[in-house]
């Protein structure tokens, strides 16, 4: 195990009565004090961090953090050297690190900000975008060379901007970096992505701009066609000209013919450059849509234009069509770092292979299938029974099961669980396992098992990177609610644990943003269409985090799913993600491999739940002692859309058609 990891241990055994689990009175004066330091209630905080400290809880820290939050202003460099030095192995001590940061941001001591961010872990990267602005401008101000590019990096990965970051603006524009032509990039980009108040902060710094400017924007952001009715955008400047790009990228979302018939309009008023953008954005709505003349706007655009997503709608678009000498094509014209994705590496390996290249197909895919995903399992199974690298696998012991139970960090785990802090755990989780190398986090997992933190041994598998141990990558709780309901609805067991352990890791408990709870994630107004379905007169909701009604629901939702589109699992995937009428619109108008119809889902976040979701089934399907089907067979061929309407159902999730 790595070195941290032994520390870690040490820690654990030297600190071991500063470790105990919680008292009975401390998740009292836990939740009490989450609600002093959520209405700053200083002496009401302050009273319950005493009594934490005086009981040596491992709930202390996150006390003393939000103490610290409430008074960072009067706080010393000695005071927060000492809560760093007294919790130096936990997450918090990387918080109060970027509070202090903050800090020293603010008043400009770059000095002390630079050794501050030093002490930080390699491997820990600051979330705080201020804090990131701050980093960019203390390198500035001390000259390194690498601020500038770090800058613009920053400022191209399309991020909001807060408050904290007009200094870090300030220089970059000042040096010229944020030039006027940089300036415009990102104002475009802002308004691509939908960020207005972003693109209003970057139209401000221009010197082509007035405060006429942002109305517009706000006009345009919430009724594209009135906008353009009422006129008054200045055709002279790029600013307000990239209102029309905008208008246009917001139409075509929503009706491609409307966006064309806006740019016929229009387009006698844009440059070149302008028309390019325009044409893009309407070619990658275009692909995703699905629509045969995808791939011809493609080619009417100047590949510079083009964006990463453009750029892969661009190379599904030919994939769709069938079309292997295009997908080769544009695989091999995209930027180097996207066709190293293991999607598109797969993709270029099967447009080789029907281009009868198999020799450069084959040492692709070779390499391809070593990794454990999606592509990874498809390019072992186009390679054949070739012999390639072994895999290593690992097998915990107790003996580091049980010394990893005695890190404090494990410690301030189990009392966050006892408290029902089950966010700030999984933090804390995640926080830990970026340390540890292959064989630490498998004994993580473990223990994660053993604990029944069955999403927590899952996240720790599925880290490791060369040592595997798919028993714990691929656990099998509640097999007896699972395997009853999977033979009761004839559906493949494999398939239910892949959909479940996709949807919620195998926690009951689980809710999503939308309001999709239990182990598979059925949202509550499905749940009472399918229990009228069942004849449940008493069901309520409350009964959807119980696990045996909660498997019941969803596994008739899969079977409903599974009967529409008679038996292809693929579709039925999608379906339960993203509703029925979803997955019928995204078939074509001619058979299909399913591994396409899965790469050509206009939604990402459907798109790769299906991969996921049949992987996982792939995997599971031997653990379960079940018969082994290749995941091609298991994908099959998705057959031509026909015109039958669908039952409209309430999907698991919400998924935005502006997506």
């Amino acid at each position: 195990m790595k070195t941290r990891l032994t520390s870690l241990l040490f820690v654990g055994l030297c600190l071991l009565g500063f470790a105990k689990s919680v008292f009975a009175g401390d998740s009292d004066v836990y939740l009490q004090a989450k609600q002093a330091y959520q209405t700053r209630n200083l002496p009401m905080l302050l009273e319950a961090t005493e009594t934490l400290k005086q009981r040596r809880s491992p709930l202390l820290p996150y006390l003393q953090y939000w103490q610290m939050i409430l008074t960072v202003d009067q706080l010393s460099y000695d005071q927060v050297q000492a809560f760093l030095q007294e919790n130096s192995e936990s997450l918090i001590s990387q918080r109060v690190r970027e509070l202090w940061l903050k800090r020293l941001g603010r008043v400009q001591f770059w000095d002390q900000f630079v050794e501050m961010r030093g002490q930080m872990p390699m491997y820990y990267s600051l979330n705080d975008v201020g804090n990131q602005c701050y980093q960019v401008q203390a390198g500035i101000a001390l000259d390194d060379p690498n601020a500038y590019e770090e800058g613009k990096k920053l400022l191209l990965a399309g991020k909001d901007l807060p408050a904290d970051c007009q200094g870090m603006l300030e220089a970059l524009q000042q040096v010229g970096v944020l030039d006027e032509k940089l300036l415009l990039t990102l104002y475009r980009d802002a308004l691509f992505t939908n960020k207005t108040g972003l693109a209003k902060v970057l139209a401000k710094r221009s010197q082509k701009t007035d405060s006429g400017l942002l109305k517009q924007i706000d006009d345009m952001a919430q009724n594209p066609a009135l906008a353009l009715k009422k006129g008054g955008i200045q055709e002279r400047s790029p600013y307000a000209r990239a209102l029309y790009l905008y208008a246009i990228h917001r139409q075509a979302k929503a009706d491609l013919t409307l966006a064309k018939a806006t740019y016929q309009k229009y387009s006698g008023l844009l440059d070149h450059d302008e028309k390019q953008l325009a044409q893009a954005y309407m070619a990658l709505e275009s692909a995703r849509k699905h629509e045969p003349e995808a791939l011809s706007a493609f080619a009417k655009v100047n590949t510079a234009t083009l964006s990463s997503e453009q750029w892969e709608w661009y190379a599904r678009s030919a994939l769709r069509q069938q079309d292997w000498g295009m997908v080769l094509k544009v695989i091999n014209d995209m930027p180097a770092a996207l066709a190293e994705e293991s999607t598109w590496r797969y993709w270029r390996a099967r447009a080789l292979i029907v281009k009868g290249q198999q020799a450069d197909a084959n040492q692709m895919l070779a390499k391809l299938s070593q990794e454990r995903h999606f592509y990874g399992w498809l390019a072992a199974e186009d390679l054949g029974p070739v012999a390639g690298e072994p895999m290593a696998t690992y097998q915990p012991t107790d003996e580091e099961v049980r010394q990893f139970s005695k890190l404090p960090a494990v410690k301030r785990m189990e009392a966050l669980f006892e408290v029902e802090a089950r966010y700030e755990a999984r933090l804390e989780w995640m926080y830990l396992q970026d340390g540890l190398d292959d064989a630490s986090r498998l004994v993580a997992a473990q223990y994660g098992m053993l604990k029944g933190w069955y999403d927590l041994a899952v996240l720790a598998a599925d880290k490791t990177t060369r040592t595997h141990n798919f028993e714990l990558r691929y656990p099998t709780p509640y097999r007896d609610y699972l395997q009853k309901a999977s033979r009761s609805r004839a559906i493949d067991e494999a398939w239910v644990y892949g959909i479940i352990r996709q949807e919620s890791r195998f926690m009951h408990y689980a809710k999503s943003s939308v309001g999709a709870g239990g182990l598979m994630q059925v949202m509550p107004t499905t749940a009472k269409w399918i229990a009228k379905k069942l004849g449940w007169s008493s069901y309520h909701d409350g009964m959807l985090h119980d696990i045996d009604t909660n498997v019941n629901l969803g596994t008739f939702y899969m079977r409903y799913t599974l009967d529409t589109f008679n038996g292809q699992e693929v579709m039925a995937t999608a379906a339960y993600n993203a509703g029925p009428s979803r997955a019928r619109r995204w078939a074509a108008n001619t058979p299909l491999e399913g591994a396409i119809y899965a790469e050509t889902i206009p939604f990402s976040e459907t798109r790769n739940y299906v991969k996921k979701v049949l992987a996982n089934a792939h995997m599971y399907a031997p653990r379960l002692g079940l018969p082994m089907l290749t995941l091609k067979k298991r994908l099959g061929t998705i057959p031509a859309r026909s015109t039958g309407e669908i039952e409209s159902v309430t999907t698991t999730i919400s998924i935005s058609e502006q997506e």
